[in-house]
């Protein structure tokens, strides 16, 4: 026997009331943020950031705000089981943990104006619309001033019978761009298995990761570290 205490699964931070085509789980992009040394002091783009997932879950790493804060769960509801107080001693712990006034510089670019909008209106419902820049822009288009940015991101994969041509010269793009930013990593997962090819760089790193039922790769190429900061100043 087993009984279900969530309700929706629990990848669902519930924060996404909109999404695109082809969303990330909100957990694997946490995931995949976790698995790069990406942290709040440092600057992260996402170029294809369709309904705003990973910036958003990198926003709300930054700002410690915990992953359920915005859903409920099924168990809330037995209250002859659980005092309904236990849960919001919780939530009013987790809101303690928040940091309010943290800085950072996280952007998400897409193409289509209407996901932009709709990455907005989630990352508003996160708590992170403050924390996030969201522009729509063309992957041709990319470009930073500042060094030891992160491209942490989620292509197209190409699955439709006729996208081939498409999906190489986007490929190829990408690697143009990342190659013109001056010392950034790019960690991108997708089902494409030329990415390396077109993108004209061999990744550092490559680990295979079940997006769904689609197997994936995540290509970690990654550029210099940053000097150490002088701790007297």
């Amino acid at each position: 026997m087993a009984l279900d205490t969530t309700g929706d699964s629990l990848h669902k931070r519930g924060y996404r009331k909109l999404e695109s085509k082809a969303p990330i789980a909100e957990n694997l992009a946490a995931a995949l943020i976790m698995l790069t040394p990406w942290r709040a002091d440092r600057i992260l783009v996402d170029p294809f950031c369709g309904s705003g997932t990973i910036p958003i879950e990198a926003a709300m790493m930054a700002a410690h705000i915990a992953p359920g804060m915005n859903r409920h769960f099924t168990a809330e509801a037995w209250t002859h089981l659980i005092d309904p107080q236990n849960w919001e001693d919780v939530r009013e712990e987790a809101r303690d943990e928040i940091l309010t006034d943290v800085e950072v510089d996280i952007q998400g670019y897409d193409l289509d104006p209407e996901m932009v909008e709709i990455a907005r209106i989630n990352a508003r419902k996160a708590g992170v619309e403050h924390m996030i820049h969201f522009q729509t822009r063309d992957i041709a288009d990319l470009s930073h001033r500042k060094k030891y940015g992160f491209i942490i991101t989620n292509p197209p994969y190409g699955e439709r019978i006729g996208e081939k041509n498409e999906l190489n010269a986007l490929y190829k793009t990408i690697g143009e761009r990342y190659k013109a930013l001056d010392s950034w990593s790019m960690y991108l997962i997708t089902g494409f298995e030329q990415a390396e090819k077109f993108i004209g760089r061999k990744a550092d790193k490559n680990r295979k990761i079940y997006n769904g039922m689609l197997k994936t790769y995540f290509y970690q190429f990654m550029g210099p570290k940053p000097p150490k900061r002088d701790k007297q100043q």
